[in-house]
């Protein structure tokens, strides 16, 4: 009796053991699947792709008072080279 107990729940140890695994890479494509719809669905928005809507930006914060001429001076400059390459 004691063998066919052992037969069983190694039986069954193998099926939960299956189960957990396929739940694991069910979720981890899940996730995945969700990531790629994300991105695909913000597309490109990210404000950094966009130097002219950057430059405008520091451009009002230098109006502002919030950054010296230097500091415009400079991402203007950083900006340029980023558009340049």
């Amino acid at each position: 009796m004691d063998a066919q107990r052992q037969k069983l729940l190694d039986s069954m140890m193998e099926s939960i053991t299956g189960a957990a695994i396929g739940i694991v890479v069910a979720i981890l494509l899940l996730a995945l699947g969700v990531h790629y719809l994300r991105s695909w669905y913000r597309g490109s928005d990210d404000p950094a792709d966009n130097s002219d809507e950057i430059l405008e930006q520091m451009r009002e914060l230098h109006c502002e008072g919030d950054l010296s001429e230097e500091e415009f001076r400079s991402i203007k400059s950083q900006l340029k080279n980023r558009t340049e390459t």
